[in-house]
């Protein structure tokens, strides 16, 4: 199986504050478990858990990597460019902490009434772990108040541009000066280290705030609905969905060992992936196809498309179904912006040229097929049932494990149970069936038999 994740040189926590948490067990359950989802688009290194700021990065300090990402419950990373862009920003900038800085000092707002010092929101930070351990792991700083005793304090030069309003510089930078004051923001004593060291403390580049963002605490299954409507929509919109192209590379195909013609594919109803699949390895003329999936539109576009499609222009083809036809489509971040014409280009590069494709297309639509509506992260015996214990079966299963849609409706817990279930199942049709796919942490699932694969997990 292909291992991801490695050679990072930094490592994720999630800490669960008592005191940043809702007081409904059940809502504070479904934060945790999307912060931890979402973390698992592209980050598959080891997760550190704690119940503070101090917990978390003292664990840290036990693995072999010079930063950590520390996220509150609730965080969110919506976007896999969040890793990208902070990696980048690892290799740029010197820097102890970086986060989301809050002004208290300056009383230039109705929010910040001066001389409180300056804080860091628990939502996430950036703490560089040389300088954590050499500063003789400073204390994060909880937050005081008004008249509690004053702190000595290193004083601080405020840049003069905020990243919004007119409480959240864009860095603050050390000074030769200290000041005594109240702090009356969380991650004072991080931002006060960092100074007194000589460090700036920056903050979040707004590039990496647009690529998460925050479901704040609350009692309220309303409140946490209303800060979860894109998360809804996507629930609600999915399983509607037709997939008209690939939203993954093919790269997996490379880590297949799989020497012998496919006699039997199980498949996802999804674009060109299960054709790349048997173009690749071949297949005999008598292999089944057997279609699965929890979105009747995409069964039914594939349907259509065996019968319509000729092998050629396939952007013309989606204009034609378009027109007569009325279905959603969905994307993935490789494709939502692009155009069908350049998809098509990219598809044809894929595969090494648009004749190599119509002249697979010609057998294909001569093999026999099976169209399957089932959820596997509900129940998998629809489609397991089916799978044949016969040389040259190959079931490829994407994310469908590691989805908004699984994981929003079902947990982690669930989730994990129903992945389970469903290499169980397989394995007891066919312990020799070839596989591709992602568990339900995202982690590719490749280039063996499940027989091995269910002895190792």
């Amino acid at each position: 199986m292909r291992k991801m994740g490695l050679n990072k040189n930094y490592v994720v926590a999630i800490f669960d504050d008592p005191k940043f948490a809702s007081r409904n067990m059940t809502i504070q359950e479904k934060r945790k478990e999307i912060t931890e989802f979402f973390t698992r688009f592209k980050y598959f290194g080891p997760i550190i858990y704690g119940n503070s700021v101090n917990d978390v990065l003292d664990k840290a300090l036990e693995h072999n990597v010079e930063y950590c990402i520390v996220q509150a419950v609730g965080h969110i990373v919506r976007d896999g460019s969040f890793f990208k862009i902070i990696e980048k920003w690892m290799g740029k900038k010197n820097f102890f902490v970086t986060g989301h800085i809050m002004d208290k000092e300056t009383p230039n707002s109705n929010w910040a009434e001066g001389n409180g010092y300056y804080g860091l929101h628990k939502q996430c930070i950036l703490v560089n772990l040389n300088y954590y351990k050499k500063f003789d792991k400073p204390v994060w700083g909880e937050a005081k108040h008004k008249l509690d005793k004053p702190e000595h304090l290193a004083a601080a030069n405020r840049h003069a541009k905020d990243i919004h309003d007119d409480y959240t510089p864009l860095a603050v930078m050390p000074t030769e000066e200290t000041k005594v004051c109240t702090p009356l923001v969380d991650g004072w004593n991080f931002i006060n280290t960092s100074l007194e060291n000589g460090l700036t403390v920056y903050n979040f580049h707004p590039k990496i705030r647009d690529a998460k963002e925050f479901v704040y605490p609350t009692s309220s299954i309303e409140d946490l609905q209303t800060q979860l409507s894109w998360v809804n929509n996507i629930v609600n919109y999915a399983p509607q969905c037709v997939f008209l192209w690939n939203t993954e590379t093919y790269l997996d195909l490379k880590y297949c060992k799989i020497q012998e013609p496919v006699r039997h594919l199980y498949t996802l109803a999804a674009s060109f992936k299960p054709h790349i699949i048997l173009n690749t390895f071949n297949f005999e003329d008598d292999a089944i196809v057997n279609f699965y999936d929890y979105s009747k539109p995409a069964l039914a576009y594939k349907k259509m498309m065996l019968k319509q499609w000729n092998g050629e222009d396939y952007p013309a083809f989606i204009n034609w179904a378009r027109k007569k036809y009325q279905f959603n489509e969905t994307h993935g971040t490789l494709t939502e912006h692009e155009t069908d014409d350049f998809l098509w280009q990219r598809e044809i590069s894929w595969w090494g040229g648009e004749d190599r494709i119509k002249e697979h297309w010609k057998r294909y639509k001569r093999l026999k097929h099976t169209w399957t509506h089932v959820d596997i992260s509900k129940d998998c015996k629809p489609i397991t049932s089916r799978i044949v214990n016969e040389p040259g079966s190959v079931i490829w299963w994407s994310n469908a494990f590691h989805t908004v849609n699984a994981h929003y409706l079902h947990g982690l817990r669930g989730v994990t149970s129903s992945y389970k279930t469903w290499i169980d199942e397989i394995t007891k049709q066919n312990p020799n069936i070839w596989i591709l796919g992602k568990d339900f942490l995202d982690r590719p699932v490749e280039g063996g038999q499940i027989k091995d694969y269910a002895i190792k997990s």
